[in-house]
């Protein structure tokens, strides 16, 4: 098979030839710090420039040679708003108005504009004018190179760094919003709208630019669980499921042949059937917590999601290479018989993180993750 092929093979739940690998999206890039290493330890000479100009990322480079180098089977292609609609480096307001200050290589929000707001002021708040923040052209020529000239399977990263929950969190401030979605169920229904309105813009744009190049599309990322879920899945079902239907239908509408990649950190396992419900195709992080028992969930969503992610970047990845490479049987064990799971870090690998570690990961992957499995 080639790269595509495969990729495609395990999201239709059929066991291709090998496990396919992902690196460099939204949520399972390289951060800087460890791109520069890995940039020397292959003998690549040089950086890339950013592909986030501004800076204003922990993940601000992209590098195919580096992707090449580990056999990876996807590439990606952006829209640009998570650049120019980010804050840039040393902090400063983005596009929604929330401002961040730099602590190290991290970028935090300090000031939360909505967090005094009343519904009136939801009416006449600045939102972002998504043709400002956008770099079609760029977007264009990549995914259509990437599609009629290599056999990679094309992934839209995500057309913003936040989902409606995290978005909401970022304006209105974490605890006043957790507040809201008990007490002031009015308001926080009308921020998601206005919050779900821009995601639909930016959507739409990258749809109308580059879907048909497109396999695969990434979902702004939105964490709604830690070791245990952060807000009820009755709660999700209220506030949320609704919206997320909605600009899926916009995806199906526009480009029905792409499948759709949704991620959250964390204990999401009373969510895996709604999203699945939802018309979710791909799940991240997949997150290797004591709590959670991924053999089960395999055998309960794995013919509808395929797992994307699992590889635990905490403690084996910052382990001994022999660390590695059993925490990839570990992975493959649990999460690739029959199809429907694509290897990749449960989130951003870190600076912590040693370079071998990134190869001696992607190298066993190809190893012990030909089919059948029989680890």
């Amino acid at each position: 098979m080639n790269h595509r092929e495969r990729v495609l093979a395990a999201l239709h739940h059929t066991e291709p030839d090998r496990v396919p690998m992902a690196l460099w999206g939204s949520a399972y890039g390289v951060t800087d710090g460890l791109y520069f290493k890995l940039v020397e330890y292959l003998n690549l000479n040089h950086p890339l420039p950013p592909f986030r100009r501004r800076l204003g990322h922990t993940v601000n480079y992209y590098d195919d040679r580096i992707l090449e180098a580990l056999d990876i089977d996807v590439r990606h292609v952006w829209c640009g708003f998570t650049d120019l609609g980010g804050p840039q480096q040393g902090g400063g307001a983005d596009a929604w108005g929330v401002t961040y200050t730099q602590s190290g290589p991290y970028l935090t929000a300090t000031t939360h504009p909505l967090a005094n707001a009343t519904l009136e002021v939801l009416e006449d708040y600045p939102w972002p004018q998504v043709d400002r923040f956008l770099r079609l052209e760029e977007l264009i020529e990549r995914a259509q190179h990437l599609r009629e000239r290599t056999d990679y399977a094309v992934v839209g990263r995500a057309p913003d760094s936040y989902g409606l929950f995290e978005r909401c969190c970022t304006l209105r401030g974490t605890e006043q919003f957790l507040v809201d979605l008990v007490e002031n169920p009015t308001f926080a229904e009308t921020l998601i709208y206005h919050v779900a309105q821009v995601l639909e813009q930016l959507l739409i744009r990258y749809l109308e630019a580059a879907g048909k190049w497109l396999d695969i599309l990434e979902l702004p990322g939105d964490d709604y669980a830690g070791e245990t879920p952060i807000i009820s899945p009755r709660m999700f079902n209220h506030f949320f499921a609704p919206v997320w239907k909605r600009l899926i239908g916009i995806i199906r509408d526009l480009s029905p042949h792409i499948k759709i990649l949704f991620h959250s950190d964390g204990n999401m396992a009373p969510f895996l059937g709604r999203l699945a419900d939802l018309g979710i195709d791909a799940f991240h992080s997949v997150e290797p917590l004591s709590n959670v028992d991924w053999a089960a969930l395999k055998a309960q969503y794995g013919e509808r999601l395929t797992f994307w992610g699992g590889i635990d970047i905490k403690k084996a990845l910052q382990g001994s290479p022999e660390h590695v490479i059993e925490e990839v049987k570990t992975r493959l064990h649990l999460l690739a018989r029959g199809g429907g799971y694509i290897l990749a870090p449960s989130n951003h690998l870190q600076p912590d993180i040693p370079p071998q570690n990134v190869v001696t990961l992607f190298k066993a992957a190809r190893e012990f993750g030909r089919y059948p499995i029989l680890i």
